[in-house]
Parts: C-alpha cells; structure tokens; sequence
C-alpha cells in the first residue's frame, strides 16, 4: 500500500529518539517495536512522519523562544546552564509526548500486530482518547475514552525522568568542562536537584503533555485541520505549523514557570 512507501526514507535521527516507544510496546524486538509503532501511526495519520520532524525543530526552537522571553537577554546568557538543560529536555520530552498519544491504526498485513491500543485494568482503550476507533474496527466506549488519558502517564512519568536526567546530566557534564578550561568562569545559576527536576518534569509530561498533545492530535488536526483543508496542502501544512508551534510555546511557557515556581532554577545568592 501506498500508506507504507513513506517509511522507507525514515531519518536516521526520527528513528533514535523513537526508541522511547519500545517503553509502551510489549515486543522484545527493539528495533520492529520502532518500526510497528511507527507505521501504525502513519497508518492513522498519513502525515505523521512530516508533523514528527516538525515537532522535533519546533521544540527545540519554542523552548529556546520561551526561554528567552522569561529571562531576557541578559539572563539567557547568565543562566545559560537552565537554558541548555531546558531545551535538550524539551526536545526529547515534546517529542516522546506526541509519540506516545498519537492515534493508531491496526496494520492487517501483521498477524501479531501489537501497540495499536493498549489496557487499563483489563480494559482495552485507544492510544488517544479522542480516535474514532480502537485498530480501526470498534468505536471507544467514554470509559475507554476516559482511562486513555490515564494509559499513558507512567510511560510519560518515565519519559519525562529520563528527559530531565538526559538534559542536566549532560549540562552538568558541560558545566565541569567548563570549569575545567575556564578556571576563572564563575556560573551565576546555582546547582540544580537532577532528582527532583527529574520528578517534576515526570509529573509535568504525565500530566500537562499527556493533555495538550490528546487535544491537539486527537481534536484540533483530525477533526478540524485535516477536515476542513485536506483540499488545500499549502494552507494546511501552514495551519499545522502554527498550532504545533502554539502548543510548543504554552508547553515550554508552563514548564519554566513550574520550575521557577518550585525554586528548582534559582541564581546563587
């Protein structure tokens, strides 16, 4: 099928940050987990791969935008350890986030296909609470329409664990280099608790960005997007940018805003 031609061309670096999906799909085959799991979504929305790579540029571009409208100038050079910490996060967990609730479709070349729903309590829900159908055959009850935005939260918690571990680890391990060539460099920002960012970003993705990203995948591209200017790509590429880069923008908007709320990115004193 034609549907399927898409994946071939599938970038190098759209493939390494889907390997968080293997967390969601019961399959001990690493790399076929990432392929299913990707041609299942391709399978619901035939512009997955190019909304993918979108979400991956505009995360890192609205985080940076968000920072800079939060701190300043001034401040995005003076605290540039949270600003650095702040994107590689956001670029890993936005992305894992529009991964992980994307709506799904059964793939009937696979006898043993295998991600397209997922159970709560031994109930079988969509992997977006607002798809018109579970593997392309039953219509979502509201109970299942319901537990779908509970499905997801401890592969998101998880996610966002690591994404906060992935973004501080590495900004402590540039912070000490730094130190280490740049003896007289003196960081304003103080040193950041990687557990309890670590918990809070968690919370955040399974919380905040398990929302967002059901409404905006679920709602705002299939039913009013893709609806109303399937007939007209140009206007509807546009349109998808700008709400994808809206929802980037409040997403990393919220997040800053929650850390500096916690005091978990403060200046020394």
């Amino acid at each position: 099928p034609r549907k399927w031609r898409r994946c071939k061309g599938l970038p190098a670096l759209f493939i390494i940050l889907a390997t968080a999906s293997a967390w969601s799909v019961k399959n001990t085959n690493v790399a076929r987990a990432i392929s299913t799991g990707y041609q299942q979504r391709v399978a619901a929305d035939t512009r997955f791969p190019e909304k993918a790579v979108a979400e991956f540029l505009i995360a890192a571009g609205t985080q940076l935008t968000a920072e800079w409208n939060r701190r300043g100038t001034f401040g995005l050079k003076n605290e540039v350890d949270f600003v650095v910490a702040g994107v590689l996060t956001a670029c890993y967990g936005k992305f894992y986030s529009m991964w992980r609730v994307a709506p799904t479709e059964a793939l009937l070349r696979d006898d043993d296909d295998e991600g397209t729903s997922t159970k709560v309590v031994d109930i079988i829900v969509p992997t977006n609470a607002f798809q018109t159908t579970i593997d392309g055959q039953l219509v979502p009850t509201v109970q299942q329409r319901l537990l779908s935005f509970v499905a997801p939260v401890p592969a998101l918690f998880k996610a966002g664990c690591v994404a906060s571990l992935v973004g501080y680890g590495i900004t402590a391990i540039l912070i000490s280099l730094r130190s280490w060539l740049v003896p007289s460099y003196i960081a304003a920002t103080a040193n950041v608790n990687i557990f309890y960012a670590s918990l809070y970003t968690g919370t955040f993705m399974a919380v905040v960005s398990n929302l967002r990203y059901q409404v905006l995948q679920g709602i705002i591209e299939p039913r009013l997007l893709d609806k109303h200017l399937k007939r007209h790509p140009a206007l509807h590429a546009t349109a998808v940018f700008a709400v994808r880069l809206a929802n980037g923008l409040l997403g990393s908007a919220l997040a800053i805003a929650g850390m500096q709320a916690l005091r978990l990115q403060e200046l020394k004193r």
